[in-house]
């Protein structure tokens, strides 16, 4: 069994309480040091072998790319996943992971999906990965119900806009475009009317609530 993730305290930390449950075998590795494919292989894996990998890793890294070629490979890929990851989870299944665990879920729960999964069983039911896709598209219409506003926007207001959500002033972002600022601010009042809001303030919100741009 290997277990991939890039905090090497907790990936230190389940290794001994998995082989404290009876997984004899347990190595642990970053996920930038896992090679896959070719002669640089960090880690002798083998078909059968399980692989519990943490899905994100800092950066806006994520370890997705590593679970196709782990599956092609013949191991037997669990993810786990945060709320930052839900989005993902889809795609994990998608490319063959087993399953995708919550990183909050118990250890108890853990070492009982992962002794399903050694015995041949699967270490997600058909009703959970039903429900955790469910979750993923509730998740995914929700983002796109808040975004949606923002298609209204021209190129030259969604330019300006970004630029006011990264905190640069009206007068600088005028001095930057080489326009005036009475043209920087009707694209303001612009932008203010398509997302139906009164002023800056409420806008700003509105687009660090939705995570636009």
């Amino acid at each position: 069994m290997l277990v991939v993730d890039a905090h090497a305290l907790i990936a230190s930390s389940l290794a001994i309480a998995l082989r404290q449950a009876g997984f004899p075998r347990v190595d642990t590795l970053d996920p930038g040091q896992l090679v896959v494919n070719g002669a640089g292989a960090s880690i002798a894996l083998a078909p059968g072998d399980m692989v519990l990998i943490g899905l994100l890793y800092g950066d806006g890294r994520t370890t997705l790319p590593l679970i196709q070629p782990l599956v092609a490979k013949g191991c037997r890929v669990l993810v786990m996943a945060s709320d930052q990851g839900l989005p993902l989870t889809g795609e994990c299944l998608h490319y063959g992971a087993e399953a995708v665990l919550d990183k909050a879920m118990s250890f108890e729960r853990l070492v009982e999906a992962m002794r399903r999964l050694s015995a041949g069983d699967c270490a997600m039911t058909e009703e959970e990965r039903t429900a955790l896709l469910e979750s993923v598209e509730r998740h995914d219409a929700a983002e796109r119900a808040l975004r949606r506003p923002f298609t209204a926007l021209t190129e030259r207001e969604a330019e300006v806009f970004a630029a006011l959500v990264a905190g640069t002033a009206p007068k600088q972002i005028a001095h930057h475009s080489g326009t005036t600022i009475s043209t920087v601010r009707g694209h303001i009042q612009r932008v203010l009317s398509k997302l139906d809001v009164s002023n800056q303030r409420e806008a700003l919100a509105m687009a660090r609530h939705a995570g636009w741009p």
